[in-house]
C-alpha cells in the first residue's frame, strides 16, 4: 500500500486515507470479500494513529465500500461489484468526437509490460493470450488531455511493430495501414474509478477525479485476440453517447 497521508493538505488525515483505500477498491487493488488489514497494520502503513484508521474506516463502512465485523476485521464490500453495461464504443476513438483537433500522442515508456491482471479478469482473457508487448498513448482534443490508452498487443500479431514509431501516435491505424490488420469483433466493457496521483499528472488533473474506464478486447474472425486495451478517460471531459434505433415491426 502507498502512504499518500500529507501532513500539510487541508484534507483532514483520515479523509485521505479513506480516498487512497476506496481508490483501491474501485480498481480492484482490493477485491470483494477480501480482508483488509488489521487496524494496527493500516496505522503502521499510514504512519498515523488507529483513531485515524477507524474514522477513516467508518467512513468507507458508511458509504457501503467496507463491512466491519466485530471481533473479525473489516472487509471490502460484497455488493460492491461492476454491473456491465453494452455500449456501442468500440469505433477508433477519434471517429466518436466532434472536435476536429483530435489527436493521439504515444508516450515513451518501456515496450514490455505484463497486463494488470484485474483488466485480464474483466475481459476474460488469459495473459499468454495477450502477451507483454505494451503501447502507451495519450490522447488530446484541443491540445488538453482527456485520456490516457494502454494497449498490449498479441504476440503473434505485426511483429516488429514496436521497434518504430506508432503512425500519428495511433496502434489501430498502424495495425490497419502497415499491417492491413482490422478486429472483427471488439469487446467493450466500462467502469468507473478515481484518479491516481499519477494519472492525474499524466491528464493534468486533481488527484481522485472521477475517470470512465473503457476495457477493450479485440479478436480476428477465428477468434483469436489481436490486442487488448484499457483507456481511463477524464470524466469531467468526456461523455459518451449511445443512440439506438428502435424496430417498431415488431
Amino acid at each position: 500500500m502507498a502512504t499518500p497521508v500529507e501532513r500539510r493538505s487541508p484534507v483532514a488525515r483520515w479523509g485521505q486515507i479513506a480516498r487512497e483505500l476506496r481508490r483501491q477498491i474501485e480498481q480492484r487493488a482490493l477485491a470483494p470479500s477480501q480482508q483488509l488489514p488489521s487496524e494496527n497494520d493500516l496505522a503502521d502503513t499510514f504512519h498515523v494513529s488507529r483513531i485515524t484508521i477507524r474514522q477513516a474506516l467508518a467512513s468507507l463502512a458508511e458509504d457501503g465500500y467496507v463491512e466491519r465485523r466485530h471481533g473479525v476485521g473489516t472487509f471490502v464490500s460484497d455488493s460492491f461489484r461492476l454491473v456491465q453495461h453494452d455500449l456501442a464504443i468500440a469505433q477508433p476513438w477519434q471517429q466518436r468526437v466532434s472536435a476536429q483537433s483530435a489527436r493521439s500522442e504515444e508516450v515513451p515508456t518501456s515496450r514490455r509490460q505484463a497486463p494488470p491482471r484485474a483488466l485480464l479478469s474483466d475481459l476474460g482473457v488469459e495473459s499468454e493470450n495477450v502477451g507483454t508487448r505494451y503501447f502507451r498513448r495519450l490522447q488530446i482534443v484541443n491540445e488538453t488531455p482527456i485520456g490516457l490508452t494502454e494497449s498490449w498487443l498479441a504476440p503473434q500479431i505485426a511483429r516488429g511493430i514496436e521497434d518504430a514509431p506508432l503512425l500519428q501516435g495511433s496502434l489501430s491505424r498502424t495495425l490497419d495501414t502497415a499491417y492491413g490488420i482490422r478486429p472483427d469483433l471488439v469487446h467493450s466493457y466500462l467502469h468507473a474509478e478515481s484518479a491516481s496521483a499519477e494519472l492525474a499528472d499524466a491528464l493534468r488533473c486533481y488527484p481522485d477525479m472521477a475517470l470512465i474506464v473503457v476495457g477493450e478486447l479485440a479478436l480476428a474472425g477465428n477468434g483469436a485476440v489481436i490486442s487488448c486495451s484499457r483507456t481511463r478517460w477524464l470524466g469531467s471531459r468526456v461523455r459518451f453517447h449511445h443512440e439506438h434505433h428502435q424496430d417498431r415491426r415488431a
